[in-house]
């Protein structure tokens, strides 16, 4: 008979894998073709990188709705500028940031940028390290809901657990 000691230890180092491979930023490429961004709208997370790629013509690549800037970025795609990337802050985390092409606005060249929340933190109580501590609040709330949900399915369970044992730092 297998450990179940043993089979939690294998399965929270398979998911701690899994989440350091999705932990780090992802490039992301928008392509302006004609008088349209390429994919129109994509999901991005804090930290993740947009690079704007122009492929003729004379764009730009402003942020903001209705062809009005809201500031947070605005850049040539031209001839000597032929790309724009924008590193993700976290300040947007849970927002849509739109953007569209200040000549061509009118016409429809707009895209949007959906930007996730990040997961919660396995230090619970926030003093900086995964414990015992961390481990009483996450079993306390079992099967209930908040920062103890780590993995964002919508209750406290096995899966937060694992996330937990796997960022222990005792």
């Amino acid at each position: 008979m297998r450990n179940p000691l043993t089979a939690l230890r294998l399965s929270s180092t398979a998911l701690a894998l899994a989440i350091a491979a999705g932990a780090s930023a992802t490039k992301h490429t928008v392509t302006q073709s004609g008088f349209t961004f390429s994919p129109s709208s994509i999901t991005v997370a804090p930290g993740d990188t947009v690079r704007f790629v122009r492929t003729g013509g004379n764009h730009t690549v402003t942020s903001g709705s209705e062809c009005t800037a809201s500031g947070l970025f605005n850049a040539p795609l031209s001839s000597t500028s032929t790309s724009f990337t924008w590193t993700v802050p976290t300040s947007v985390a849970g927002t849509t940031v739109n953007y569209y092409c200040i000549p061509h606005c009118g016409g429809g060249m707009t895209g949007s940028i959906v930007v996730t929340v990040p997961p919660p933190s396995p230090d619970l109580n926030g003093d900086g390290a995964v414990n015992a501590a961390d481990l009483a609040g996450l079993l306390g709330n079992w099967g209930g809901t908040g920062p103890t949900d780590l993995d964002l399915d919508g209750t406290t369970g096995a899966a937060d657990l694992a996330i937990l044992l796997t960022a222990w730092t005792g």
